[in-house]
């Protein structure tokens, strides 16, 4: 979704920035920045999106399980003591307080990237390094009348570009609970992916842009005007010019005709 919404307004940068540059103003250097806003709301909507379904992912909503505090907290740990990943990579808990409700766990393992770059000859390879991945998992159980509602929220910290190197990891444990648990009912509702209103920062780009393609519009109206206003001037100097030429002219034939009289040439 982000990679669409990226390339989306990066087209939408460069077809505005040209039409501006090349049919509106027909000046060098302008368009741009009015051309970069216009690709920042296109991509925008797909942006948005794109992080609220991230949220979602990462902060499931709560659950109630027919379970009490005890037996959800038991199989809670239970799950995080016998899941592996990899090559024997396992949860680390950190915090399991009973009284408080709550555990913390970790995750670290290395995974392989595939990069490409360049060398100095020009030519592209592929290259595999090692990098580490870290998740960290938060859960906070509270009791209820009918069970334990439990939150999941996980946090991923990952070396490299790829951003959705540990989804695997979350993915998989989620799966897991809900075959230990159960699917429980949700409580609560999740991030809503409707397009809200434009943040300030669009709205203040927005203006900057607005106000930058008025000042161009205003300077190339201002740069016309003295084009127009210097056109009769440049006109009565033609005018004089050739008058100027004609005059010489005229001088140059009486003075061949003065000559050829004194001189009896015919």
């Amino acid at each position: 979704m982000i990679v669409i919404g990226i390339i989306l307004g990066l087209i939408v940068w460069g077809l505005v920035g040209s039409g501006i540059r090349y049919f509106v103003l027909q000046t060098p250097m302008t368009g741009m920045f009015e051309g970069f806003v216009a690709g920042v709301w296109a991509a925008w909507p797909f942006i948005h999106q794109f992080r609220v379904s991230r949220y979602n992912f990462l902060h499931p909503v709560p659950r109630e399980y027919k379970a009490t505090v005890p037996q959800a907290f038991s199989k809670v740990r239970d799950l995080l003591a016998e899941l592996t990943y990899n090559f024997g990579d396992k949860w680390h808990v950190v915090t399991a307080d009973v009284q408080s409700k709550r555990i913390t766990a970790n995750l670290r393992f290395t995974d392989e990237e595939t990069r490409m770059e360049g060398d100095s000859r020009g030519q592209i390879h592929t290259r595999t390094e090692r990098v580490q991945r870290l998740v960290e998992l938060e859960v906070q159980m509270k009791e209820t009348d009918s069970g334990t509602v439990v939150q999941f929220d996980f946090y991923p910290k990952i070396e490299g570009a790829n951003i959705s190197a540990c989804d695997s990891v979350v993915s998989g444990f989620c799966r897991a609970i809900e075959a230990a648990m159960g699917s429980g009912l949700e409580r609560g509702t999740p991030g809503d992916t409707r397009l809200p209103a434009p943040p300030w920062w669009l709205v203040a780009l927005t203006v900057c842009g607005v106000m930058s393609l008025f000042g161009s519009i205003s300077a190339h109206v201002g740069e016309i005007r003295q084009k127009i206003n210097e056109h009769p001037k440049e006109l009565q100097q033609e005018k004089i010019n050739q008058e100027q030429r004609e005059q010489a002219m005229r001088d140059e034939i009486a003075a061949w005709t003065r000559f050829k009289e004194a001189n009896n040439l015919k």
